[in-house]
């Protein structure tokens, strides 16, 4: 899918140097015509930081930059811009995470979550907390929330959206695979749009955190189709539901009392 959050065309391509760890982590591996070989053989700066934040998986980059052509100015920058037009949505995340904020397909109606649990006096964790969408409904209920976000311009944003809440609403590092909390920690789980990479991983993960009785809300878990995630969360005993996000269609969401 194309974004059009932002115009990459106005970046500098040094504006990857402000990526971080997880999206060096998840970065594409293969690219059309080698346009990541390409621009990384001539932003060197650029290279030489994801391959320090990559802590030493760099084989995939350098295999890259050795297949990158010699190229022409006007194809390095073309290079660039469908590097970065690619990672659109990670750029916003570090640049600009407000234009994020206001994607219509954000605009979800809260019902959706909050029919599906009462949150009054919940310990709550959402886990890839993004702006904190999940937390709008929810934050004046619960009694504690942890927002689980591996990105810290994201969790800078989170603290400064819930300024007024700042008593509750509490962003830390983390991951979905990799929760820095204890075990039956929670009443509440929460998780938008992180769900389905590894899911047999994740949902480990996920539930290891809840208290026995308390719930997993997985809002959305993904598109209006069968997969994989799918399937795994029915084996579990997961209930499930369709619903629509603004612009974007028909989405799935899941949720289970351990």
């Amino acid at each position: 899918m194309s974004l059009n959050w932002l115009d990459t065309s106005t970046l500098d391509f040094k504006v990857l140097k402000l990526l971080e760890y997880v999206h060096i982590l998840w970065f594409p591996r293969e690219w059309q015509n080698n346009e990541l070989g390409i621009a990384l053989k001539y932003n060197p700066e650029v290279a030489e930081f994801m391959k320090l934040k990559s802590e030493g998986a760099t084989g995939w980059m350098d295999e890259l930059v050795s297949q990158a052509s010699d190229s022409h100015p006007a194809e390095i920058r073309r290079c660039e811009i469908a590097v970065m037009q690619q990672i659109c949505d990670w750029l916003v995340y570090v640049l600009c995470p407000e234009v994020y904020d206001r994607q219509p397909f954000l605009k979800w109606d809260n019902r959706e979550l909050l029919e599906i649990s009462d949150f009054t006096g919940k310990i709550v964790v959402d886990i890839g907390s993004g702006t904190g969408r999940l937390i709008e409904p929810v934050v004046e209920a619960a009694k504690l929330i942890f927002a689980v976000e591996p990105v810290e311009r994201l969790r800078r944003f989170i603290a400064s959206k819930f300024t007024t809440n700042s008593s509750k609403v509490f962003p830390i590092n983390g991951l979905i695979t990799n929760i820095p909390l204890p075990a039956k920690f929670c009443d509440i789980v929460l998780a938008g749009h992180v769900f389905g990479d590894n899911p047999e991983d994740e949902l480990l993960e996920i539930q290891r955190i809840v208290k026995p009785g308390g719930m997993v809300i997985l809002c959305p878990g993904n598109n209006d189709k069968d997969n994989p995630a799918h399937f795994l969360l029915l084996e579990n005993g997961y209930s499930w539901s369709k619903f629509e996000e603004p612009t974007d269609g028909i989405k799935r969401k899941y949720w289970k009392y351990l």
